[in-house]
Order: C-alpha cells, then structure tokens, then sequence
C-alpha cells in the first residue's frame, strides 16, 4: 500500500537517501545503485571504552559548596563551583562497522526503481541494463541474525561482481574457505576528556583492561556462478543468482566485563551463524523474517480513509506535501515508518536504541551517538506501549538494570547518597556521572528518575504484578532513595532539588546568565512524579514499610509548581527570563507530558499555564522539539495544533545541510534534527498516538485530540493502560464505532469526539 511504501526512481548517492534495515542488533543501511552497492553495516555492540569508574576529588564538597551557593540566590557563583569541580568527562562512542561493498560491471541504466515494504521489511531494487533485468532484494533476519541480499536476473542474463568489506576500525580483513571476514577491535577510548565533543581522536592500547570491544564480521555467498577468493575479496562470474548472508558476532559480555580479557566467544559464533543461514536458504529464511516482523507490525493499523494515489517518489512527495498539504496518506506512512523503525532496532536482548537508533556510518558521529537521558532516549521509546509492543521496552529496562548498578558508585562519591543517579548521557558501559562541559546539561540528575517512568508505565500498560514486584520497583525504589537522600527544605520549607538546571537553557542574569539555580519545575516534578509511581506500586504490591511513609511524607511536601507574570508556567524557582526565549527544550512541562501530573479534567489552571508557555516559546525547534510539542498539544487536546507541527516536520531537507535548528525529515524519512537523530521519528509516532488514544489507567478518551484534517478513519490496536487494546472508528470528526480487546470493566470509555 501507498501508506506502507518508501519509493524512490532514482539511486541514493547519500547516507540520508539510503534505507534503512535492522533486527535490533545489526543494522543496514542500503545505497543501491547500478555499479556499485553500498551498504553501511553496524552492530549494537559495536562501542568504544570498557568498564570504568570516574572520579573527581572534592566533588562532594563542591556539590555542598554550590548548594549553599544556590540557597542564598548567588547562582552564578554556584554554576562556576558546578563547572570548575562537579563535572568528569564524556560518555563513550557508538562505532560503524563500516560497508559492504559490491562492484558490477556496467553503471549504465534505462529504469531504475528501490522500495522499502513496511509491512515485511524487506527492501527490493529493480532496474534494467543494456537489455537485462535484476532485481536486488534485502531483509535483516532477527531469527537468524543474518542480513541477506540476494541479486537476480529476471531474464537469463548473467553478471558479476566483487564483494569486500571495508572497515575503519582496527582490524585484518582476508579470506578463508569461501568466508570473507573481518577482524576488528574497537578503540579503547574515545578521548572523552578532550574538551570537544563528540570524540576528538580515537585511542587504543595494548593494556589487555583498557581494550575495547572486539568483533568479526563475515560473509558468505551462494550462487550459481563462480566464486573466486582475492586476498580481501570475493569475486563472483557469470552468475543469474548470488546470494549474500552477513552477520556480525563481537566480544561485548555486559557492562562490568572486560572485553578482552572476560569477553565472549565470537569468531566461531559468527561462522556457525552464517553456516546455518547458508543451509537453510533464502526462502525459509525470508519466510521466518516477514513471520516474526509482522508478528509486531500487524498489532496496529491506521487509516486517514484515503485511497492510494499515483506512486511517486517519497522524497518528491515530501516536497509537494510542503506546498499543499492534500496528502493525507504521507502522515500514516511517517506513522507505520515509526513503528517499522521501533521493530528494526530495539528487541530483546539488543541494546537500547541511540541517538541515531543502530544506524550511524561515523567514527565521530554527533554527540557520540549516546544516550542522552534529559529526553532522547526516553522519547525513543514514548511510543513502544501505546503502540502494543510491550516487548521492545525490554532493552531499556536492561538498561536501567545495568544503571542501577553503575548509578550507585556516582550517587555514593559525588553526592554521599544511597541509591543510584543517572545525568545527562550514558553509553554501553552504564555511564552515571556529571559529564564535562556546562552545568545546563553536565550537573542535571533526572536521568534515573525520568527513565524510571518508563519502568511503572509498563506495569500501567500490561498489569503484569510479577514485573511490578521483581524488575520495576526494586528500581524505582534505589532512584527514590538517592532523591530522598538529596531533597533539601527552601526557605518556605518546601523540599526541592538543589542547586537545580533545567536542560540545556539559561537565564539572564545581570550582564550574564546562569542555567544553575535554587530548583527547577523540571527536577521538583521527575521526583514527584517517581515518588507516586513507588507509592502506587507499595500500595499494587501491599507495602506498608518505612519506605512508603518516607515517601508518602514527601509528596506532601515537594514545591509546587508556580505560574509566571504571563500565565506561564515557571521554568525556574522563581521569575527569570530564558536567554533564549524559544529554546528547543520545554523540560518545564514534565509534568503535562510525559507525565499525567497536570491533567485536562483535574487541573484547568496549570492546564492553562501549559498552553500559555507552549505559544511563548513558539513553534519552531530541532527534529525531536518539534516531536515533543505535538505531545504536549495532544495532551491540551489541541490536535489542530498538533498537525501543524507535524506538518513542519515534514519538511524535506537537503542531505547536505548544516543547519541545527530547523527539523523537518530527510529524502528518505528519518527525522533531521539536523543532523539525523531517531528521536524525532519516535517522537511524532508517539504525539500521533497521543491524538488517537490516551488513557490514565481509569479512563480511556477516544480521539482527544483528532484534528479538523483527519475527518474519516480508523486505527485498531493501540494500547492503553489497564491491559487493554482500542480500535476506533470515526465520520466527520465523531467517533462512529469503537471496540475494547481486554478486561474494561473498571475503566470509563469517554468519547472527545
């Protein structure tokens, strides 16, 4: 269908024209042409460092010093104790693999077409030259864990080519019994306490503790043609068929292993992978592909009633949806292309999705392709639950177990405090503490409290109390006891976070401005609102200990959000005014979203003061602002305004392009911050949802924020809390039919529309 279809007629000269495939851990990234092939390879494990622990002597006395500092409104001078002796270093780097690459002879063609099919994820290229017909097709199997890319003739004629690899890490590339493989390490560092970022050099060492991740690549083809083995390559002649499986097996055995010295066994791993693939064939291996994708993808489907138009180009669509709006299949396509990239990079037992998902071709990608936990990885996974994938959060809930523990040495040697911090980036190994630069992101301790949300809503979602008492709230329950440990009284006796920053913003202060101040609204609310979920789930799990008194006393007592001069809400502990004005950052709103602290039915004048602060700061914003202001209008129940800023999403950018701040998407629908980040793509999928479907665990609203455009439709499978599924259909705006899959008896179904 039109709605599930990227399509393109011409080659991808650019990393941001190529598609994308992935089963959570490997992932492509397909440039397909005529004479040449190139696909950009990565792995999940495929990161620079090694276990580590960081220290800064005096941290916590300097911490006490800029929290009395803040206490007396002397913020400059507490950012400068902050900056000069709090911060540490960079987190590490995410790697490529680096390209398979496959030269044809001829580079001359009369037709040329590539697709990608969302609904079974496989990519397919067909072109004709000098009279021959070929047709390339190409899937990454999560049941086998191969990437297969078969070539055919689709009329006798033969071809040939050479395959090699090419790496740009450390490593020896050769051939062997039909294999050709790749052995590499990665660097052992990514020079993070270099003062720029990302990674200024990459450093390896001969130290068998201080190596990095090592790893083997390999491939193997079968055809009906001729193989030849080069020293680094493998040649294939006169073949009507050659197919291609390729896999990557590294030495990554947890956050707390050296890789070199305690890393798993990889090398055999790898080829025994390839030799059962090459055994059981294409067809079977497709089959189980397209079986186990669509057991995700089928879940939920969406529909705006429209018909499939004529097929043009994704990219030219993109531009002509930009000078009339009047195609309202292209929002269902940016919908299902969510979802598709959710399947294809986070499953269990991957890593959790990065900065660019799996998808990164830099040895110095921005921001070091991490984690950054002051939104993005979160909004990574906004739309996994709502989406009816419960499955997929499973990465990331590894990756809180892991935090959980490297948490505890950064709460204990910067703060004195029991429990576990997360700041502003991790990485593969559990990084934890306050990063190098700026206090606006370096000194900010919400990360485990806000990535402890994630952990509460799958119980909302799924009600599973097994997960609740031995994953979730143990968690929950160590983040609580490291705010409970820092909480500090104001001078009305208040408990805040203090000194507190708001993400990445400033304000002007005298001839300067300061990001560090008394507490933030931010900070105040990701600690009330961790505090409601644990006393929430003392009271699921009947708990009744010293622990939920503590807490149940606190929520009493934590500062309440405060409305501006202008109706705003206040960003910082009292009346300051933002450097920047319309900073990408809305952190302030926390609690309208991701949250359900301020609500549409309960709280009208922070309901107000929500939707005041959104029109001051505007609607302009990087790729996953924009994202994060369609939530937030979904939330005010405004979808007109939400489909404005999906519609300044869907702006076509140029690959080329270095501006920071204008978001919109790239010819092949990846999400520009610029440059690509996958949050914003995860982002509009979940504020799409948002408008479709929202719940709070009593009560399930049906098209709350549906816009004007959206007149007829139909989704079905969308979740929502209570471990139910919704379908719902509607004419002229008014819900006309609607169904609940699940036990809904104590929940209230309530028509916006």
């Amino acid at each position: 269908m039109y709605n599930e279809l990227l399509y393109y007629n011409k080659p991808a000269n650019h990393y941001m024209e190529a598609l994308p495939l992935g089963n959570g851990s490997l992932g492509a990234m397909c440039y397909s042409s005529v004479g040449t092939d190139v696909i950009s390879l990565n792995h999940d494990t495929l990161w620079t460092g090694h276990p580590r622990t960081v220290r800064k002597e005096g941290a916590y006395e300097s911490y006490l010093k800029a929290q009395r500092f803040a206490l007396e409104g002397k913020y400059v001078k507490a950012q400068k104790e902050i900056e000069a002796n709090f911060l540490t270093c960079w987190s590490q780097a995410y790697m490529p693999f680096g390209d398979l690459k496959l030269h044809f002879e001829g580079d001359s063609f009369e037709s040329f077409e590539r697709t990608l099919d969302l609904s079974e994820a496989v990519l397919t290229n067909r072109y004709k030259s000098e009279g021959a017909s070929f047709k390339k097709t190409a899937f990454v199997s999560h049941p086998d864990d191969v990437m297969v890319y078969r070539i055919e003739s689709e009329n006798g004629k033969t071809f040939s080519f050479k395959a090699g690899l090419d790496c740009p890490l450390k490593n020896e590339t050769y051939t062997s019994d039909g294999y050709l493989i790749v052995d590499g390490e990665c660097p052992g560092d990514a020079d993070t306490q270099h003062s720029s970022y990302p990674c200024h050099s990459l450093i390896y060492s001969d130290k068998d503790e201080e190596r990095g991740i090592i790893f083997r690549g390999a491939l193997k083809v079968d055809t009906d043609g001729e193989i030849t083995e080069d020293k680094a390559s493998l040649t294939v002649k006169n073949a009507t068929c050659a197919t291609i499986y390729f896999t990557i097996k590294t030495s990554f055995n947890g956050f707390d292993k050296y890789p070199a010295v305690e890393g798993r066994e990889y090398k055999n791993c790898c080829l025994e992978t390839l030799d059962k693939a090459y055994g059981l064939g294409f067809d079977r291996i497709k089959e189980k592909h397209v079986a186990d994708y669509k057991s995700y993808y089928d879940r939920v489907s969406f529909s705006l009633g429209t018909s499939d138009g004529e097929l043009i180009s994704t990219d030219e669509r993109i531009r002509a949806f930009q000078n009339n709006r009047n195609d309202d299949d292209l929002y269902v396509l940016l919908f299902n292309f969510g979802r598709y990239l959710l399947i294809s990079s986070s499953r269990a037992g991957t890593q959790a999705t990065n900065l660019q998902g799996i998808w990164s071709n830099s040895t110095k990608p921005s921001w070091n392709c991490n984690y950054t936990t002051n939104i993005n990885t979160q909004m990574n996974y906004w739309p996994v639950l709502p989406c009816n994938m419960p499955e997929l959060m499973t990465p990331l809930t590894d990756m809180l177990k892991t935090l959980s523990v490297t948490g505890e040495d950064a709460a204990r040697n910067f703060y004195n405090a029991k429990g576990f911090v997360v700041h502003h980036n991790s990485d593969i190994w559990g990084f934890s503490y306050p990063v190098q630069g700026r206090a606006c992101w370096g000194f900010w301790q919400g990360g485990s409290g806000w990535l402890c949300r994630s952990l509460f809503e799958i119980y909302e979602y799924t009600l599973d109390k097994s997960f609740l008492e031995n994953t979730a709230f143990p968690i929950m329950k160590k983040a609580a006891e490291f705010y409970l440990d820092i909480l500090t009284e104001d001078e009305k006796g208040n408990l805040i976070i203090c000194p507190g920053t708001s993400p990445e913003n400033n304000f002007i202060m005298g001839f300067g401005s300061s990001a560090t101040s008394k507490s933030t609204a931010m900070m105040n609310s990701i600690v009330l609102d961790l505090f409601m979920g644990c006393k929430k789930s003392c009271e699921v799990l009947s708990i009744k200990d010293d622990f939920y008194t503590e807490i149940c006393d606190s929520i009493e007592k934590i500062k309440p959000l405060c409305i501006g001069k202008k109706g705003e809400l206040l960003e910082w502990n009292e009346q300051l005014h933002e450097k920047e004005v319309h900073h990408r950052h809305v952190s302030h709103l926390y609690a309208l979203h991701p949250a359900n602290l301020i609500t549409y039915d309960k709280d009208k004048e922070l309901f107000e003061a929500c939707k005041k602060t959104l029109e001051i700061r505007g609607d302009d914003g990087t790729g996953w602002s924009l994202a994060w202001k369609i939530n937030f209008w979904a939330r005010l129940r405004d979808g007109n305004h939400a489909i404005k800023l999906i519609d300044r999403l869907l702006t076509l950018v140029d690959p080329h392009a270095a501006n920071y701040r204008s978001g919109g998407v790239y010819p092949n629908l990846f999400d520009a911050h610029p440059p690509f980040q996958i949050d914003g793509n995860f982002g509009a999928l979940s504020g799409m949802s948002e408008m479709l479907l929202q719940s709070d665990g009593e009560n399930i609203y049906l098209l709350p924020a549906l816009p004007d455009k959206w007149k007829n439709g139909s989704v079905k499978g969308l979740a929502a809390k209570g471990n139910v599924t919704v379908d719902i259909e509607w004419s002229d705006g008014k819900v006309t039919d609607y169904t609940i899959h699940g036990n809904s008896k104590k929940l209230n179904i309530i028509k916006c529309k």
